[in-house]
């Protein structure tokens, strides 16, 4: 870390102002005058160390251009990431404003600028303006509510850089259509070292290294600048491992390696120096395979991952497909939109029906999950063909009625179970042509939810055998047999969370559409002890309209006891949803296959009626 000159950029020192006003509210040009002389300027380089995790808290910072890290050592000793620090962000302040050590190690993701103010010139702050202290106050009781959870919103890379690991992707074109694509969502420069040299008028210029400081720094700032005047920066890397290729490495928010998925999976040269930049730094591998334009699904992703532990999200592009590079500007930007279902049994067919009307909103789908027959109809939709074709097919499936092999000996299960593992994996070579695909082989992300059983904990399956995981997601504890997974057994995973809001609000999106099957209703009953199984069964004779005892079912009472957990979390589901969908289909059974055609209309109508009334000005925030 090293002090250097003020900046002169306007723009910086707008930012800088911004940041003060944040921490002191509302100040006059005294103050402002009378501070300036007291900061201090420093550059941190990419992988430095800012302050560790219990150091003494004795200033704070201003991000004036960069990126940082925030890690904590865990109990156990290993580093956690919990959070990433971006121009126009402060880090820092809330040792100085309790007194208390620091509470997070901050590194730098990239070579960043900061401005440093002191703990002696804050407190100054504090005793000559004691109206400061207030807003002081208001803040740290802001970061305090904050650091209680609820749902984060996404940080957007600014710099994101562009690297090719095959001669057969020509980057320019690639980064191009990008650029295309990225600028409906904001200001993009594009950098390659040719556009660099031309607008230095000196051939090489791009290539300058640490050896010649002056224009070393020169670029360097040049560069900065462009940043504070754009919202994303592309940085296309050489085919070679140049100097300008590693400085857009070093500048980098977020690594995009993008590979021809019709090649070998094996690493190139290249990704050796990313990989020790990356466990250095932490910054961020996204893994992005370009496919035929004929290609009907993606295979063998998992090859490419397990060559790859620092890739944290992968992405399947088709060339020439200009929806496709409209996903990934979206991702990109976080305006992603993320479609996650609850599980209900058939009456899940009603998210198809929901689909439908996003279709004609005309509201894309970039992320899926689910949970049950919600984790069905996702993997459905992840398969990236249009409704019309997922009604089809699953109608098909439920058609052939998966509940209906009822086991004689049930020592595990009501169901066998042999016929809805039939239903799954012929709905998924209906799609793609195979039985077996693994869960990364879509378009659209796609997450499943079950719970494991043998640990008692919610898991999200984002890898692994797609099939296996569905079955998993919709084993009912005592309606069909759980899956053996490793030691453990899975089950379904509504009995932890049927509405899974909360883990598609971690992931890269910017908005949440949700679908839940659920309805306020309570048993209220008349009786004062179950009547005998006699009794129930002479009742079951009578007219329904003149039946005396109304009792939930074996199944509803299976069904219902194993969503307890989740039901009692569907009002913290329902507020991590941005457009919330949630239809009347309680007239449905669980099985009510037959009536798959009335439900997803009912899905459809209900979509259709929330869409109709929202302003076009909502309407517009989900479009692409």
């Amino acid at each position: 870390m090293a002090l250097i000159q003020p900046l002169a950029n306007q723009f910086h020192r707008e930012l800088l102002r911004k940041n003060l006003t944040r921490i002191f509210g509302d100040f006059d040009d005294t103050l402002l005058h009378s501070l300036e002389p007291q900061l201090q300027w420093v550059e941190i380089g990419g992988g430095e160390q800012l302050f560790a995790q219990k150091d003494v808290g004795d200033s704070l910072y201003f991000v004036i251009s960069g990126r940082l890290q925030a890690q904590i050592t865990t109990e156990e000793g290993t580093q956690k990431v919990i959070g990433e620090i971006m121009r126009g962000e402060t880090v820092g302040e809330m040792a100085i404003f309790t007194g208390e050590p620091r509470s997070a190690t901050i590194v730098a993701i990239r070579d960043s600028v900061l401005v440093k103010l002191s703990k002696e010139v804050f407190e100054k702050v504090i005793l000559d303006y004691p109206a400061v202290s207030m807003n002081v106050t208001k803040l740290i009781i802001s970061r305090l509510k904050n650091s209680q959870g609820g749902r984060k919103s996404v940080k957007k890379p600014v710099n994101i850089c562009l690297l090719a690991l095959h001669n057969s992707i020509s980057l320019p074109d690639f980064s191009h259509d990008l650029y295309q694509a990225l600028t409906a969502k904001g200001t993009v420069y594009l950098a390659s070292s040719t556009a660099v040299d031309e607008q230095h008028g000196m051939v090489g210029f791009a290539q300058t290294n640490k050896n010649d400081r002056k224009a070393y720094h020169e670029l360097s700032q040049w560069l900065d600048n462009q940043e504070s005047k754009h919202e994303y920066m592309l940085y296309v890397t050489d085919s070679e491992n140049t100097e300008w290729t590693q400085r857009c490495i070093r500048q980098a928010d977020e690594i995009f390696l993008i590979a021809d998925a019709t090649q070998p999976s094996v690493l190139v040269s290249h990704e050796q120096s990313i990989n020790s930049r990356s466990a250095t730094t932490g910054v961020p591998q996204v893994l992005v395979l370009l496919h035929p334009s004929d290609t009907v699904s993606p295979r063998h992703t998992r090859e490419w991952l397990s060559l790859r532990p620092n890739v944290k999200s992968h992405y399947h592009l088709r060339r020439e497909s200009s929806q496709d590079m409209k996903r990934l500007a979206r991702i990109m930007s976080a305006t992603a939109i993320g479609f996650v279902v609850a599980g209900g049994g058939a009456k899940g067919f009603a998210h198809i029906g929901v689909m439908r009307a996003l279709e004609e909103f005309d509201i894309p789908i970039d992320f899926v999950g689910g949970t049950s027959v919600g984790a069905m109809v996702a993997a459905a939709v992840s398969f990236g063909e249009p409704s019309e074709t997922v009604q089809r097919i699953m109608k098909k499936g439920a058609m052939f009625n998966p509940t209906k092999d009822y086991n004689w000996l049930p020592f595990i299960s009501l169901i066998r179970g042999k016929r809805i593992k039939q239903m799954i994996d012929d709905t998924i070579e209906a799609f793609v042509g195979v039985r077996q695909i693994d869960i990364e082989d879509t378009w659209r992300t796609l997450f499943v939810v079950s719970s494991n059983y043998t640990q008692a904990r919610e898991e999200v399956h984002t890898r692994g055998s797609m099939s296996k995981y569905l079955l998993a997601s919709t084993a009912i504890p005592g309606v069909f047999p759980p899956i053996i997974d490793g030691d453990d057994l899975l089950v379904d995973g509504g009995t932890f969370n049927n509405f899974p809001a909360d883990v598609m609000s971690r992931a890269k999106v910017g908005k949440v559409i949700g679908v839940d099957l659920a309805r306020d209703q309570n048993y209220r009953l008349d009786l004062e002890e179950i009547p005998s199984p006699k009794q129930l069964l002479q009742d079951r004779f009578r007219p329904k309209k003149q039946r005396k005892y109304r009792l939930p079912s074996l199944t509803s009472l299976l069904l219902n006891a194993t969503l307890l957990y989740s039901a009692a979390r569907r009002n913290e589901a329902i507020s991590y949803s941005d457009l919330y969908f949630n239809p009347d289909v309680s007239r449905f059974g669980i099985v009510s296959w037959a009536a798959f055609d009335t439900i997803v209309e009912k899905g459809y109508e209900h979509a259709k009626e929330v869409l109709q009334n929202m302003s076009s000005e909502e309407l517009a925030s989900y479009k692409s």
